[in-house]
């Protein structure tokens, strides 16, 4: 009888010190942690919101969602150059296959990146939700600033005919 009272008491003491927790879902693979678009195919940006210091270097991810038969893509990111300055340019994993993607990028300094990136592999397009490119840009004063996904960004099928994009994205910087 000692024994079920022990077994008991340890067994409620161990139910009741257990946290739970509650879970996050902030995989940028998951399309409803874009709260700025509302409708797919879209670009974006994971994460949206993003909180840094001045002279910080962050990464900002570019994302293709839920989109298909794609082959290649032409992201335009407007930016303020005053507040915030493009370090780098990565290419992103949504193209990599049997062959790496053609990736090429170009900042004008002025707040227009343009990254392009094309198939390059046999399976001709792809589909989905994946990273296109990582932007590592460094916080040059305080303040919000807006990186948005422009109209003049394309997605494009094999035969070079543009598919038609219906959400575009818009990330947010805080720097203190």
């Amino acid at each position: 009888m000692r024994w079920i009272k022990l077994f008991f008491i340890s067994s409620l003491f161990t139910l009741f010190s257990c946290d739970l927790g509650k879970a996050e879902l902030d995989s940028c693979l998951d399309v409803f942690n874009y709260p700025s678009i509302i409708e797919y195919p879209a670009i974006g940006f994971c994460p949206e919101l993003m909180d840094g210091s001045v002279d910080d270097e962050i990464e900002v991810g570019i994302y293709a969602l839920e989109v298909s038969g794609v082959a290649g893509i032409h992201a335009q990111v407007s930016y303020d150059a005053n507040k915030v300055q493009i370090v780098d340019v990565y290419s992103g994993d949504f193209f990599d296959r049997s062959q790496k993607p053609i990736f090429v990028y170009n900042d004008n300094g002025q707040g227009t990146l343009d990254i392009y990136t094309f198939f390059m592999s046999n399976e001709k397009t792809t589909g989905g939700t994946g990273e296109i490119a990582l932007i590592e840009v460094k916080l040059n004063s305080s303040g919000q600033s807006d990186f948005i996904i422009t109209s003049q960004s394309e997605l494009l099928d094999p035969d070079d005919v543009p598919i038609a994009i219906k959400g575009f994205g818009k990330g947010i910087i805080n720097a203190k």
